[in-house]
């Protein structure tokens, strides 16, 4: 999909360990891209469990790079 965050030169946006996903985007956008795309592959054989399910924003370490203070709801 070409969307995700750079690590050691490799973008990665999906990390998975057992029944436990974490999908890495550096925008709120990318965030839903990634969700829609995992929707969509995964309805077929398997649920998610939206009551376990947590959202975490890491800031930038230099503030003069944050872009927002709030963010859109997702879905």
């Amino acid at each position: 999909m070409n969307v995700g965050c750079k690590l050691l030169g490799i973008n990665v946006n999906l990390l998975a360990y057992a029944d436990d996903l974490v999908l890495l985007a550096p925008s709120w956008v990318a965030l839903q891209r990634l969700l829609d795309a995992a929707e969509a592959a995964a309805s077929k054989i398997m649920t998610f469990n939206t009551r376990k399910t947590v959202c975490m924003v890491f800031n930038p370490a230099s503030r003069s790079k944050r872009v927002a203070d709030s963010f859109p709801c997702l879905h």
